[in-house]
């Protein structure tokens, strides 16, 4: 992978400013409110629901060497969340994302992608703010059933939460968890909003980049925990007339006695496309993995990771076998080898001590 490392101890600062700010938005914001579980009445369902926000303040500057306009924005935003506790198995939830920014910006530059909306060009950045959770959940038979729009964890079709609000779909899903160490999920997803995004765009068009497409998905996967080391998952993602997604990963942990950890991942995703191809022909992978070792709040990981003829198209995040913030392996023909060392310092065990 190429980059341009322009600036460099300028753009150091400004993403140890992200991390920094980050952090103390998530530390003072991010807040829950949890009621004691099943309503016992029509009145319960909110006394007894569930409260979620998470509040972010975020500076992302990006300088470039060449004539390319540099990115810089600082916004503040985020998420609340409300969920009826549950009613004879039955829960409703709705939920807003905002960010803030349009008037704390230089106009000489363009905006930071994914933290403001842009207005009539680049330099001229907008404020969003939308709803974008209202479900209906029903819970049973180890079941879980929802319909209406709400977040997605799965590896292809995410929140891909590195920006200031996650990404959210509009369709049904139905998690079963009815064998002890297996989680099937199937989904049907019509529409999903993007990071800035006020309204609902179908899925297809997210892949075409044209409005007029309006072809839905359907996603099925299973996650299977076969002992305490080893996590196998296949998951397929099939866009009607666009393309056909398969991914696999396999996950070993193994842990010494100490706070030694050996970890290992493998994953490999089939790309191509289906029906009228209105993405275009595509016919590729992306494949590779990592290794980790760690111990004492150290980690030190390797990766490596190719991707075949054609370019992954996946708008949606996805589990890339390498990704940091603003690059991820995704380029037709591409290979990547990288080292990683993270140490937790444990920050938030210290701000819990001298709160006491």
């Amino acid at each position: 992978m190429k980059f341009s490392w322009c600036n460099k101890y300028r753009q150091i600062l400004a993403l140890a400013s992200i991390g920094a700010l980050s952090y103390s938005g998530a530390m003072a914001a991010d807040a829950s409110t949890e009621g004691t579980g099943q309503a016992n009445s029509l009145g319960s369902l909110f006394t007894e629901g569930r409260l979620d926000g998470v509040v972010k303040v975020l500076w992302f500057e990006r300088d470039f060497d060449s004539e390319k306009a540099d990115w810089s924005t600082l916004a503040i935003g985020g998420n609340l969340e409300f969920e009826t506790a549950p009613f004879y198995g039955f829960s409703a939830g709705v939920g807003f994302k905002t960010s803030q920014g349009d008037l704390l910006n230089d106009d000489d530059k363009e905006i930071y992608r994914g933290l403001v909306a842009a207005g009539e060009d680049l330099t001229d950045g907008e404020s969003y703010t939308a709803l974008d959770e209202y479900y209906l959940r029903y819970n049973n038979w180890k079941t879980d059933f929802s319909f209406g729009a709400f977040d997605l964890s799965s590896p292809w079709m995410t929140g891909f939460d590195i920006r200031m609000t996650p990404k959210k779909y509009r369709g049904f899903k139905v998690i079963n968890n009815s064998l002890e160490t297996v989680k099937f999920h199937g989904y049907y997803i019509a529409d999903w909003l993007d990071w800035t995004s006020e309204d609902w765009d179908s899925v297809a068009s997210g892949l075409t980049e044209n409005s007029e497409d309006d072809q839905d998905s359907l996603v099925v996967g299973a996650v299977w925990q076969t002992t305490e080391a080893v996590k196998l998952q296949a998951w397929n993602y099939y866009y009607d007339e666009v393309l056909n997604q398969l991914y696999g990963r396999l996950d070993y942990g193994y842990k010494w006695e100490g706070d030694y950890r050996f970890g290992a991942t493998f994953k490999y995703l089939d790309q191509s496309d289906v029906g009228d191809a209105l993405a275009g022909e595509s016919d590729s992978y992306q494949t590779g993995g990592d290794i980790s070792l760690a111990g004492y709040g150290a980690k030190l990981s390797l990766y490596y990771g190719q991707v075949g003829d054609a370019s992954i198209n996946n708008p949606f995040g996805g589990d890339y076998v390498v990704i940091m913030q603003t690059k991820w392996l995704e380029r037709a023909e591409e290979k990547v080898w990288g080292v990683k060392l993270d140490y937790d310092f444990e920050i938030g065990t210290i701000i819990q001590y001298y709160a006491k």
